[in-house]
């Protein structure tokens, strides 16, 4: 009788047999090693994550904001981002000093770093949902990366909808085919071996219950910072408030953009994604809206058939008018300036917050891209962002609210090479620093992926030699 069908009969459990399968069953003595859990355990955040992201977007984004518990979920997930990232960089640099990705072994890396540099973009794409200020900073800041790397056409974090798909769905999905890839590779090839043949090294049974007390003790870990750091959190700008407190900046900004001189409207660098009309979308649509049903003395009208001498005129005195400090503009209507009158219908409007939503309905399918290209033409949002030391030149991506490094808990230290090259390279002054920063990163992201394949770069761990601290014996207990 056949051998698997007697070890696999009529009351074998289904579970059991799946994990038989998907088990490593023997190792060289030093594969029960914490340095070769590190996979293991990266898959184990990776199921927090999925487990806790499933429960933020079921409830919402009003509960992990506010509520007790939801901002305690919040927490669970940006704390396991922070081991997952921190895990993952162990076991590149494990497989790195001990050259596990020697033929035929070199697909295993190559599939694991596209797996990071995914899990990179998805943190990214995480915090631009948070819904806080660091969510609208952060999300301009990466608009703007992307544009710099030709990819602003199709990945713009400004969208809300097309980073929530992205974020849940795209790149989720992509990680867990890839991992399948990288996984089965790693299950047929076994444990990367030594460089040396000798000495040699004995097989052992796979100690499958020191990796679940591992992976236990981590979510354990995960769930304890989680309830004594929470998430930090800072109230996002809204143009309503910038109304009520400063109503000259927002008129001057909304006349900015009625002239086409708003950062917006004058964007340039690698690719220009920011083709829409300011003038149309800030002034022209909001304005009708609020005009509707009643065309009589439309100032829209006047300004339109009014001669171009009779218009530059109008925009003189409307720049004299929201520039006057002494000023308080949006207290009426009656003007017989018809840009003037323009700014003030909309300041009106503005500070109740229905300015913002007008804006926002203007194109549903780009949803806040509106919003915060206005609030980024104001400069409120760089402004809070070096109040909170968070700017770009304060290496501002590698923090969160809290606006140091070292803080609990910590922010995107996996971007402080952004960081480095910005400086290094002075492309903060730089008009193309978003694409020249784009494409060295891109540049340093390939040679990454590709260096099992790179000749004489691949064999720098063979040189360090300090594949012995890690692939040893275990001493003997």
């Amino acid at each position: 009788m056949n051998n698997d069908t007697q070890k696999y009969g009529a009351k074998t459990n289904a579970l059991k047999t799946i994990m038989d399968k998907v088990y490593f069953h023997r190792l060289p003595s030093y594969g029960n090693s914490i340095f070769f859990s590190l996979g293991f355990l990266a898959l184990t955040c990776l199921v927090v994550l999925v487990a806790s992201g499933a429960v933020l977007a079921f409830m919402g984004q009003n509960w992990w904001l506010k509520d007790a518990w939801g901002i305690y979920f919040r927490s669970i997930h940006l704390w396991t981002v922070q081991a997952f990232i921190a895990i993952l960089v162990l076991h590149i640099i494990v497989g790195f000093l001990t050259s596990g990705y020697r033929p035929p072994r070199r697909m295993v890396w190559v599939f694991g770093s596209i797996i990071f540099v995914l899990a990179l973009i998805q943190t990214e794409f995480g915090y631009g949902l948070r819904g806080d200020f660091e969510s609208q900073y952060r999300a301009v800041s990466g608009a703007d990366f992307w544009n710099g790397a030709h990819l602003g056409y199709w990945l713009n974090p400004l969208n809300y909808t097309q980073t929530m798909v992205l974020h849940i769905s795209i790149i989720p999905l992509a990680i867990f085919f890839i991992f399948i890839f990288h996984y089965i590779l790693e299950h047929t090839y076994g444990v990367s071996k030594p460089l040396k043949k000798e000495p040699a090294f004995k097989e052992v049974p796979a100690d499958h219950k020191i990796l679940f007390i591992r992976g236990g003790v981590l979510v354990t870990l995960i769930l304890i910072m989680a309830f004594f750091f929470h998430s930090p959190y800072v109230p996002a700008v809204r143009i309503s408030d910038i109304t009520q407190q400063n109503p000259n900046l927002v008129a001057k900004t909304m006349l900015q953009e009625f002239k086409h001189t708003s950062d917006t409207a004058t964007y340039f660098d690698s690719i220009n994604p920011y083709t829409f009309d300011t003038r149309k979308v800030y002034i022209t649509t909001p304005y009708k809206q609020v005009m509707l049903g009643n065309q009589n003395n439309n100032a829209l009208t006047v300004f339109n058939s009014a001669t171009p001498i009779q218009q530059q005129t109008y925009l003189q005195q409307a720049e004299q008018y929201v520039s006057a400090t002494s000023t308080q503009v949006g207290n009426t209507t009656s003007t017989a300036n018809p840009v003037i009158a323009i700014i003030n219908t909309l300041m009106s409007i503005s500070k109740n917050g229905l300015y913002e939503t007008i804006i926002s309905q203007e194109n549903p399918s780009i949803n806040n891209t509106y919003t915060l290209r206005f609030l980024n033409d104001m400069g409120v949002l760089d402004a809070k962002a070096e109040s909170l030391n968070m700017d770009t030149a304060q290496w501002g991506m590698a923090k969160d609210e809290t606006g140091k490094i070292l803080s609990l808990p910590p922010g995107s230290w996996w971007l402080l090479p952004i960081g480095i090259i910005n400086s290094s390279f002075n492309l903060l002054e730089n008009d193309k620093g978003d694409q020249i920063a784009g494409e060295i990163l891109g540049f340093i992201l390939l040679i990454f992926i590709l260096f099992p394949y790179i000749p004489y770069l691949n064999r720098i761990p063979e040189k360090l030699n300090l594949a012995r601290f890690i692939q040893r014996e275990p001493k003997e207990k």
